[in-house]
């Protein structure tokens, strides 16, 4: 049962589809805490589903019950031709019973976004390419009116599934991590480090650790636009997410401010762009490596970078990195997929 529940029991209104293998373990990670002289740990939400995990995942055990509980028969929802939160949304959407589908827009193409996309359709997703992140909300709404066309009601989904109600899925968690700090799984980190995409990971973790009284701060590495993270896009969707919950439970404390203030947000690693690596995000994986997680080029490694810089600048801990990215194997994901779209094969010049 999620700690929200427990501590505030008439949450238990609001829908929820449980999804998360929970608590997510925590481990210290020796080999870069040995190289670097700090104490760094781990927050292992790569674990988070046997089947595809990551932090997608706690966001849509709470949106895809709202999309049910509000009668939808399919999901709508975007990113760039990589996205995790496209492929999570494909695999748990399809085996909660709805259609997907995912206004997609470029992103550089590697193996790694290859993959993605192939799992999209294997999943059954619908993907429909536009050229530019301007032109995806029309986009998205001549999906859903087909769908309403065809009788079938859609649930519209932002980016990263970064809504009040997605955001609730790191609430939890900022709850959980609460509960491994009180039991001594960890000590309390001084920092806690985490990709900065859409913004409810971070916001959410910032709002669950102030409900829990923690005064950590959260270092939300920015690997997006600005117009994707600004500060007022963040401090709207905390506000917006207590809203919903303390409408549900007025005892639930009235966080926004206090979290807004310890959410701290790195610009450094962005350069040159979104899913563009860098040399430090480069090292960031070899370096990860040698504790056994795994990094992505866009997300995960640039976070992994700022964290090394915070300690290589001398702040020696402890400190905690958030893991976001699926650890899952892909094989199953990709038996039977079908080849990569013609769209996306041009791009490497094959069509």
């Amino acid at each position: 049962m999620p700690w929200l529940f427990e501590r505030w029991p008439a949450l238990r209104a609001l829908p929820y589809r449980s999804l998360v293998a929970a608590p997510t373990p925590v481990e210290r990670l020796a080999a870069v805490s040995r190289s670097s002289g700090a104490e760094l740990w781990c927050k292992r939400d790569d674990l988070t589903h046997p089947r595809y995990g990551g932090n997608k995942v706690r966001k849509l055990e709470w949106l895809l019950a709202d999309a049910r509980a509000c009668g939808a028969g399919a999901i709508v929802t975007t990113g760039a031709w990589g996205s995790h939160h496209v492929l999570a949304t494909a695999v748990h959407g399809a085996e909660a019973g709805f259609e997907v589908h995912a206004v997609l827009v470029p992103q550089p193409l590697d193996e790694h976004v290859e993959a993605q996309l192939r799992a999209d359709l294997r999943a059954g997703a619908r993907l429909l390419p536009v050229p530019a992140w301007a032109l995806v909300p029309a986009a998205m709404r001549l999906v859903a009116a087909r769908l309403r066309i065809a009788g079938v009601r859609p649930y519209l989904l932002g980016p990263g599934g970064s809504s009040p109600v997605g955001c609730i899925g790191y609430v939890e968690a900022g709850l959980e991590l609460a509960e491994q700090i009180a039991a001594r799984a960890l000590p309390e980190p001084a920092t806690i480090t985490v990709a900065l995409g859409s913004g409810a990971t971070a916001v959410g973790l910032a709002l669950g650790l102030a409900a829990a009284g923690l005064t950590v701060p959260v270092r939300a590495v920015r690997v997006t636009s600005r117009l994707v993270v600004s500060r007022r896009l963040l401090v709207r969707l905390a506000r917006r997410t207590v809203e919903v919950l303390r409408r549900a439970d007025d005892r639930f404390p009235d966080v926004a401010r206090v979290a807004m203030r310890r959410l701290q947000v790195d610009h450094r690693q962005f350069a040159p762009g979104y899913g563009r690596s860098t040399e430090a995000s480069r090292e960031a994986m070899r370096v990860a490596r040698d504790d056994g997680l795994v990094l992505d080029p866009t997300y995960t490694s640039k976070a992994f970078a700022s964290l090394l810089a915070l300690v290589r600048g001398g702040a020696r801990g402890p400190h905690l990195f958030w893991h976001t990215l699926s650890s899952a194997p892909m094989e199953p994901l990709l038996e039977g997929a079908p080849p990569l779209p013609a769209w996306a094969r041009r791009v490497r010049g094959e069509d």
